[in-house]
């Protein structure tokens, strides 16, 4: 008798054990690049923000270096449910969410401090709602940074310079815009780029500073690099909305403090690395071209921002009227 009664609290014991196991929520949080870059650290630091606040109660797994697929694919998961976040750029969410667009403007953020003003403020808020249209939650904003060009070809210092290189942009029909009229040949690839490089199916790409560093991109042969500044590159903390919605609300805030928390970590990264990213850069043989000719590159692409309509075109003016 005794033994069947140790039996059966031994049982009730694995039964609770397996019930608290199986009232853990997983958040699968998706990122296109390795655990160098920034979109993986937010994600790792975003991962210890709510696993110490909710010690038992949520996991997060990291599935990092496009393990789940393209920036593309993985969006589409989080609309489905499959994937409940992602840090990612902004150029593939503007097939998803159109008014994103406006953030991609070319040379309309002067600094930083702009882009704070702007992504902290009303325009971020604004563009939250467009996302929840199309089922996402914007949980924060943080910098990829400021895009610039490196290639294999030759010194650029101005449009004429680019006249046919092959050039590869994000899949984002404003970053080819901003390309063609340019006066390069723009070729929309999903990352990563190294082996395209290094083989020389493309002679060059347009990234920031830390995404340039950290893929190596020195050693694909990319031996110049043009600091055009042109486009201010946001990382956004995508989450699923139902998922989001479905959360207890004290849950629910600990998770938006975790991506707050993560993403101010993000801009101090790459923030505080970009000048010695730069001088290493240097350092491993890559020609910089420090100072182009930023009016010659502000006049070639300022059509693009004619082909802005509707709501886009009044988040664009909100843009420029807030970072001035």
């Amino acid at each position: 008798m005794r033994s069947r009664m140790m039996a059966l609290t031994a049982l009730l014991c694995w039964l609770g054990v397996a019930a608290a196991a199986s009232a853990q929520t997983t958040i699968n949080i998706a990122t296109v690049t390795n655990p160098a870059f920034v979109h993986t650290k937010a994600a790792e630091w975003f991962k210890e923000e709510v696993e110490k606040a909710l010690p038992g109660k949520y996991k997060v797994v990291v599935h990092h270096s496009a393990a789940l697929g393209s920036e593309t694919q993985v969006l589409q998961q989080i609309q489905l449910g499959t994937t409940q976040m992602s840090v990612c750029t902004t150029g593939p969410i503007e097939a998803f969410v159109p008014e994103i667009k406006a953030l991609e403007m070319p040379f309309v953020f002067p600094s930083y401090e702009a882009t704070d003003k702007v992504l902290d403020g009303p325009v971020g808020k604004e563009l939250g709602k467009y996302f929840e249209k199309a089922g996402f939650v914007a949980l924060h904003f943080l910098d990829n940074g400021f895009r610039n060009l490196t290639n294999s070809k030759r010194p650029v210092k101005t449009p004429e310079d680019l006249k046919a290189l092959k050039i590869r942009t994000m899949e984002a029909p404003t970053h080819l815009a901003i390309w063609r009229s340019i006066g390069a040949n723009p070729t929309p690839m999903a990352w990563p780029i190294f082996t395209q490089l290094q083989q020389g199916v493309i002679d060059g790409q347009e990234n920031p500073i830390a995404v340039i560093y950290a893929a190596k991109l020195v050693e694909a042969g990319q031996k110049y690099l043009t600091l055009t500044r042109h486009v201010y590159s946001a990382l956004v903390f995508v989450a699923n909305k139902p998922f989001m919605d479905a959360l207890p609300a004290a849950e629910r805030k600990i998770v938006m403090d975790a991506a707050q928390t993560a993403s101010l970590k993000g801009r101090a990264f790459v923030r505080d690395n970009e000048t010695k990213q730069i001088a290493e850069l240097k350092a491993a043989g890559m020609q910089v071209e420090d100072k182009p000719d930023l009016a010659a590159f502000r006049k070639a692409t300022a059509p693009v921002l004619q082909t802005t309509s509707g709501d886009t075109k009044k988040l664009a003016e909100m843009i420029i009227r807030e970072a001035k």
